[in-house]
């Protein structure tokens, strides 16, 4: 027995003795150098983002797969990597531009936090420009959809996501259909998944059953079981194929909530909550009280959500009378970008591409998380590998009035094509100041 201890010691010694880069992850793949080809030449990579005390201690410091990976890579690449927390994106990132100390930086950004000023200010790499087409195909087809979404001037200028839960290549803020079997089941509707796999999964179909199902329950004069507790126009724009925003003939980003498109999204609402009075706050979906939650489905789920006492199962939102397709969309776009005077651009790139893999990640553990049955893995997947980048609120910060507008439709105080009207130009001139056009 001592002698199988001590060589099992011996083997044990030799295999961390090996040298790193025998196991080292391939970065060829990506059109990179193989790893330890890089050299930072012992100095500090710092990676910026409002989440960086997540990503450093919950996912590096927590989640077994990547466990020591960040030691692995300060050897590999002959660097000390350090993470700052900031809510101040994009003015630390400016500030250490100008000083000169982001030669070295790794900038997580979002749609909604940095991302737009950054790119339209001139200080960040067009990275497209500078990397190979075999590094984005070689990228999860959510990942590379982001960085699509998200160009500017034509140019891609991210290189993919940091993430501080184990779901890269998957999206965080997918918007879906949540449903409720059991009242299926108990009401004699039509099967919400027979109908997705038939293509009659639409508007019309979610209102006739909203009809069927919404009833005040207990005589107290109040509705409180209905189709939904609530329902946003941004998302059902999107199932109608339209957008907030849109690329023109020219290359100018327009404000497009004008469209008859998206019109039809704010009066479909504006029925539901008016006139026939299926979508209302006072029937919540987790109590059993609406058939359906058109809910953003975040990949770290709320215990409630988790723990539903009933049968449920999730569907793309249903199909407006313009789309040809199911349009998936998420709220949130997230990526990293690298400053104009970076030493080595490829060096950093390739160090982001070490650190987050697709291979982390096990499918089955997604899963096993965040769906109930096969049907929704089914949806749940084709919603990751068929999104092509449509995102809600691609803007978000250049729009806080909308919800008010929005808001004043959905009561019917006033029109949709009246108050988009009024607010159109002021999105624009805030779109045409962000991005100079």
């Amino acid at each position: 027995m001592r002698n199988r201890i001590v060589l099992l010691v011996a083997v044990v010694a030799c295999l961390l003795a090996m040298p790193l880069t025998a196991s080292a992850y391939d970065l060829t793949q990506f059109g990179f150098k193989p790893a330890g080809s890089y050299d930072f030449g012992g100095e500090t990579v710092t990676i910026i983002s409002w989440t960086a005390e997540r990503i450093e201690n919950r996912y590096f410091g927590e989640y077994l797969p990547v466990l020591g990976r960040i030691e692995e890579a300060e050897k590999l690449f002959n660097c000390k990597i350090e993470f700052l927390q900031t809510r101040d994106i994009p003015a630390v990132n400016f500030n250490r531009l100008l000083a000169g100390d982001s030669v070295n930086d790794l900038w997580h950004v979002q749609n909604k936090i940095g991302y737009w000023n950054l790119v339209a200010s001139d200080a960040v790499i067009p990275m497209g420009d500078f990397l190979s087409e075999q590094y984005y195909n070689a990228l999860p087809p959510s990942v590379a959809a982001v960085e699509e979404a998200l160009r500017y001037n034509g140019k891609i200028w991210g290189i993919g996501t940091m993430e501080w839960l184990p779901i890269y290549g998957y999206q965080n803020d997918m918007v879906f259909t949540i449903y409720n079997k059991d009242m299926v089941e108990k009401y004699g509707l039509e099967d919400p998944w027979e109908l997705y796999l038939n293509g009659e999964w639409t508007w019309d179909k979610a209102t006739e059953m909203g009809l069927k199902v919404t009833a005040d329950t207990d005589g107290d004069g109040v509705i409180d079981q209905c189709l939904a507790s609530d329902a946003r126009v941004w998302d059902f724009a999107i199932s109608n194929g339209a957008t907030m925003t849109r690329v023109d003939e020219n290359g100018r980003v327009v404000f497009a909530a004008d469209d008859v498109a998206y019109i039809e999204a704010f009066e479909l609402i504006h029925k539901w909550r008016t006139e026939l009075k299926i979508v209302n706050s006072g029937c919540p979906f987790h109590v059993e009280r609406s058939v359906f939650g058109f809910h953003m489905m975040s990949l770290d789920l709320p215990t409630a959500v988790q723990n539903y006492m009933f049968d449920w199962g999730m569907l793309p939102l249903p199909k407006g009378p313009r789309a040809d397709k199911h349009y998936w969309t998420v709220q949130a776009l997230s990526t990293t970008l690298i400053p104009t005077n970076a030493k080595d651009p490829e060096a950093l790139a390739a160090l982001r591409a070490f650190l987050w893999r697709e291979e982390d990640v096990e499918l089955n553990d997604v899963l096993a998380r965040h769906v109930p049955n096969q049907e929704s893995a089914q949806v749940f997947l084709a919603a990751n590998q068929d999104w092509d980048g449509r995102a809600s609120r691609l803007f978000q910060h250049l729009i806080d009035e909308f919800e008010t507008y929005a808001q004043d439709i959905y009561a019917g105080r006033r029109s949709a094509a009246s108050a988009m009207a009024v607010y159109k130009p002021v999105v624009q001139a805030r779109l045409d100041d962000l991005l100079g056009q």
